[in-house]
């Protein structure tokens, strides 16, 4: 029977209760596959200590053209270091690749909801830590402006009343809001947007950072990244070098692990560094500790 076949046949005559009642378990319907439903509860494979959202593969979302950290390759492999930190994953496990790029501000969405198994370079924030659990940091990150070579940069109160771009959902784009004003700050819905905005002039520098400018700093080398100093922008220590990090749904913690355990692999072989400095994403100071943050998964 369908669910208006069930409702008409327990409120027969009145046609508001009907109404009424299709709406409420219309919402009943929509919370249960939010919270955890058929469509949440991830498949188990043979050999694999992980749920995963489509058996046999490993599902990642990432920020398309997000050089060096991830991007799609011609080949439709990942690249850059996340991704290759993550393919090393799914060919330890067996698993094939499913690439699932969308805008920053969806993918922990995808995550939380078992759209994906993977989400890609976050930094961390109370209110993420609430919906998915986060693996170790794989590299810090120290904010920077990204602008053409031949533009006048004298510090952080050179752009003061000059537009600047960033994306929907960064972490630190309160600040740079109360720094610069917000109808200066203007936000686009991805990273490869936002340094195009620069490229074409639209703003005068967009807030990347040094785990991702060289990526596009490499495919246009008329920009450049003039990193922030300390105090700059009263941005605290923590969000001006923010640790970067993958992380899973609150439910999926073994996820996590794998992906750590894989990392520490190639941190120890030196691989990692490999992909660093391939990027020209070197030095002590982007190496990051090896402890998770405070997870606050309910």
């Amino acid at each position: 029977m369908n669910l208006r076949a069930s409702v008409k046949r327990f409120f027969p005559r009145n046609p508001r209760m009907i109404g009424s009642a299709l709406a409420a378990l219309a919402v009943l319907t929509a919370t249960a596959t939010a919270c955890g439903g058929s469509d949440t509860g991830g498949h188990e494979s043979d050999g694999v200590p992980f749920k995963t959202a489509e058996k046999g593969h490993l599902t990642v979302t990432y920020s398309e053209s997000y050089l060096p950290k991830i991007a799609t390759g011609e080949e439709g492999q990942l690249i850059g270091y996340e991704g290759f930190l993550l393919t090393k994953v799914a060919e330890k496990y067996g698993l094939k690749l499913k690439l699932k790029p969308t805008e920053f501000a969806s993918q922990v969405l995808f995550v939380s909801q078992g759209k994906a198994d993977v989400g890609t370079g976050t930094y961390y924030t109370d209110k993420r830590a609430k919906q998915v659990f986060y693996s170790r940091p794989n590299v810090n990150d120290r904010l920077g402006a990204l602008m053409l070579k031949n533009a006048s940069w004298s510090g952080v109160d050179s752009l003061k009343g000059k537009p600047i771009a960033s994306v929907t959902g960064y972490s630190y784009n309160d600040y740079l809001i109360k720094a610069y004003g917000e109808s200066n700050v203007k936000l686009f819905p991805s990273y490869a947007e936002a340094a195009k905005a620069t490229l074409n002039k639209q703003v005068s520098a967009f807030m990347g950072s040094t785990g991702t400018a060289p990526g596009i700093i490499k495919q246009n080398p008329q920009l450049t990244l003039h990193a922030l100093a300390d105090g700059d922008l009263d941005l605290p220590a923590n969000i001006l070098v923010s640790p970067t990090y993958d992380y899973v749904r609150c439910d999926n913690a073994g996820l996590a692990d794998a992906v750590d355990e894989v990392l520490d692999e190639l941190i120890d072989s030196g691989e990692w560094q490999k992909q660093l400095d391939s990027w020209g994403v070197g030095g002590e100071e982007y190496l990051p500790s090896r402890n998770r943050p405070d997870q606050l998964c309910a």
